[in-house]
């Protein structure tokens, strides 16, 4: 391989001093010296920005390492050490970039790239034109063939518009015509040799051609005068011997691209060596992955049995496949294929969870087979490989759906009243802080109720006739009031009512009649009646100041004669 490289190498420089001496020579220059005012002017300058674009290498391009380099910014580096001149360098993917930016000037750009009024100065490199064509054309005949153009460049004379394709760069023509895209093409010596050595182009013949030469200068997007005088002297300072050492260098700074014909040309028997041993070594793992796949499934065959006799159901989430697989029992429980990957992809989701990574027992429901829901204590653990990767997850549901419910029983008992099943005062209180810190804007209303004369119906007819006008008030509280809606009974015979969103009082109104007239004849010959005190809610209020506005309203309605509903205003508010 390093041979092969020192030859390309060779060649690339004996190619390179061929060009060189097609280069005419020069007079020499004469001394040169900028005047008071140019003096002045670079003074009076900051940094200049200098354009060009990018991909023409060796004149200008981006190296591998993301550097600006090329024979234009040894020029321009000239021209700053000779004047005191400073430029910061642009680079762009296309002409239409370079002529529409805001730079100070524009250099490596050749007279065909520009209008006429684009005003450059001397040129400071010269090429002549090369033909590269498809080797499999012939060069005589390309009246009809595709002609691979650089965007914004005027077409050479005799190619049609109608065939031409349109690239950014030189090197996109290049590997335009390698691959076939295009046939052929026109290109500075420089870039055409440079790119095909780079490249190790194998389809692309070059040939020179009697084209327009190729002149290089620095050109200006606004007219200055006088800098513009003082490039065109620092270009004219550089001698034939300077211009020629920076060709050089630059040009000898071809930094090929390595393909793969390449690589197996000079190492191929290595590369097949490692090949085989690659294989060798991913066979062995798979032998090893068969047998450590074989224990344990053996030993989930062991967990299978015993949770045969138990409520337990076996699972394995596997990393490398991400698939959870659910034990042979759980057919039984969970139904059909489809439902078990149901339940499957849910438990996954379970598992990993956000702040369920450090955990190894959660609890969660699952749908059944018979469309019911069961609740499941999920038990884990881990495994990970040598590298500390996550290998699988093992871990078994246990049925706990009983114990669930009978919680949840418990939960539901502390939180109803015994005697009408309706929220007691605790459990109302906290739901209607619940809903005074969530609600948005809408308009809710607070009703706090009690019996009239309740005491002296328990006096004339006992307490059990009593607690049946009480049942019979709590079950009419279920049906005329929404589901929505939060119910309970603070003590004896006073009960609350915390309505959700309702259009006005007039709803309030109406759903304290239809309430009065269920209760109304409840029991024979006992005349059962109601007061309330509504309070509505539209902006943020304290439970205790809201419970005791509408308490004083209550106290009102009591005071008119009761079997009545007041209204205290909207919370907040002074009565």
């Amino acid at each position: 391989m390093r041979g092969k490289k020192h030859r390309l190498q060779a060649l690339w420089l004996i190619l390179l001093g061929t060009l060189l001496l097609a280069i005419p020579p020069t007079p020499a220059k004469a001394q040169w010296a900028l005047t008071q005012e140019e003096e002045a002017y670079i003074a009076g300058k900051k940094v200049l920005t200098a354009a060009s674009l990018d991909g023409i290498a060796p004149i200008q391009y981006l190296n591998a390492r993301g550097e600006i380099q090329g024979i234009s910014i040894q020029v321009l580096q000239a021209i700053s050490e000779q004047t005191g001149l400073e430029f910061e360098y642009r680079l762009y993917d296309s002409l239409d970039e370079v002529f529409e930016c805001d730079a100070d000037l524009i250099f490596g750009i050749p007279r065909h790239y520009t209008s006429e009024e684009f005003v450059l100065s001397t040129p400071y490199l010269t090429s002549e034109t090369i033909l590269y064509i498809n080797s499999s054309l012939d060069a005589d005949h390309l009246e009809d063939k595709t002609y691979a153009a650089v965007k914004g460049s005027a077409l050479p004379e005799g190619v049609e518009e109608k065939h031409s394709i349109y690239f950014h760069t030189r090197e996109q023509s290049l590997d335009a015509v390698e691959s076939g895209q295009a046939d052929y093409g026109y290109g500075n010596a420089y870039s055409v040799s440079f790119y095909k050595v780079k490249n190790n182009y194998r389809n692309i013949v070059t040939i020179p051609k009697s084209k327009e030469p190729r002149e290089y200068g620095i050109g200006f997007i606004k007219p200055d005068d006088r800098l513009l005088s003082i490039i065109n002297k620092a270009i004219d300072s550089i001698n034939e011997k300077q211009m020629l050492n920076i060709i050089l260098e630059e040009t000898s700074h071809v930094e090929r691209a390595i393909t793969f014909s390449m690589m197996m040309s000079a190492y191929g028997e290595e590369i097949m060596l490692v090949a085989l041993l690659v294989v060798g070594v991913l066979l062995l793992s798979m032998v090893r992955n068969v047998h450590t796949n074989n224990q344990l499934r053996m030993q989930n065959k062991r967990h299978e049995l015993l949770a045969q006799i138990t409520n337990e159901y076996i699972y394995e989430y596997c990393a490398a496949s991400g698939k959870l697989q659910l034990s042979e029992k759980c057919s039984q429980l969970f139904g059909s294929p489809e439902q078990r990957r149901a339940v499957a992809e849910i438990l996954k989701s379970a598992l990993f969870a956000k702040g369920q990574e450090e955990e190894n027992t959660f609890t969660l429901k699952l749908p059944l087979a018979d469309g019911t829901t069961g609740v499941f204590k999920s038990i884990h653990l881990s495994m990970y490989d040598d590298n500390g990767k996550l290998y699988s997850i093992l871990g078994k549901l246990m049925d706990v759906s009983r114990e669930a419910a009978e919680k949840e029983e418990l939960i539901l008992k502390s939180q109803r009243d015994g005697l009408t099943g309706l929220y007691n005062a605790t459990t109302a209180k906290e739901r209607i802080i619940e809903r005074l810190r969530s609600r948005g804007d809408q308009l809710d209303a607070f009703l706090l109720m009690d019996c009239d004369k309740f005491k002296e119906i328990n006096d004339t007819y006992g307490h059990l006739t009593g607690n049946q006008i009480l049942e019979h008030l709590g079950r009419s509280l279920k049906l005329v009031f929404r589901s929505t809606d939060i119910i309970g009974r603070m003590g004896g015979d006073e009960f609350c009512v915390y309505i959700r969103d309702i259009p006005s009082h007039d709803f309030t109104q109406l759903k304290f009649q239809q309430l009065s007239s269920r209760i109304k004849n409840v029991i024979e010959d006992i005349d059962v009646s109601i007061s309330a005190g509504v309070v509505l809610v539209r902006k943020a209020v304290a439970y205790d100041d809201l419970f005791e506005q509408a308490d004083s309203a209550l106290y009102q309605a009591k005071r008119m004669g009761g079997a009545r509903m007041v209204l205290s205003g909207l919370a907040g508010d002074t009565l």
